[in-house]
């Protein structure tokens, strides 16, 4: 008996440790920011500061290039005291919604929360900040990606 709850045991610890070594490594940043990167030229305040934060996007006023090989129709980029700390990109249509999620899985496995009621998705990673976002807006048919590092 005791050799039987042993082998059980070692099976559940590999089959946890086996899905913690397969975890992909958390996103150092979003497009061409770092986390902690400053506010860099192209980009336009529209909002801020608020409480440190001030809201950037593209100044040239050309089309968004895609993001994971999907059409982007806006972008935006938060800065906290002049440091990047989160990256947004919007995304029409519900098949978009599916090409994103698909690609946010092959990147990333399988998200750590699921909200099935508001079509929302979040991936953390332990022992940091850092969480990526995935929702989708049935009422716009709009879907909004965001990259986040809380600042410190």
């Amino acid at each position: 008996m005791t050799t039987r709850i042993a082998s059980l045991i070692a099976v559940c610890i590999a089959l946890l440790t086996s899905g913690l070594a397969d975890a992909a490594d958390p996103p150092k940043g979003f497009r061409s920011f770092t986390w902690g990167a400053p506010v860099a030229g192209g980009l336009k305040k529209i909002a801020g500061p608020t409480d440190g934060v001030t809201m950037y996007v593209p100044a040239s006023g050309k089309k968004p290039t895609p993001f994971l090989d999907i059409p982007v129709v806006e972008e935006a980029y938060s800065f906290d005291k002049g440091k990047f700390y989160s990256g947004s990109v919007w995304l029409d249509g519900r098949d978009n919604f599916d090409k994103m999620k698909a690609a946010l899985n092959k990147n990333f496995g399988q998200p750590s929360f699921v909200n099935p009621g508001q079509t929302l998705y979040k991936w953390k990673w332990q022992g940091t900040k850092v969480e990526v976002s995935l929702q989708y807006q049935e009422k716009f048919a709009r879907t909004t990606v965001t990259y986040k590092k809380e600042p410190a």
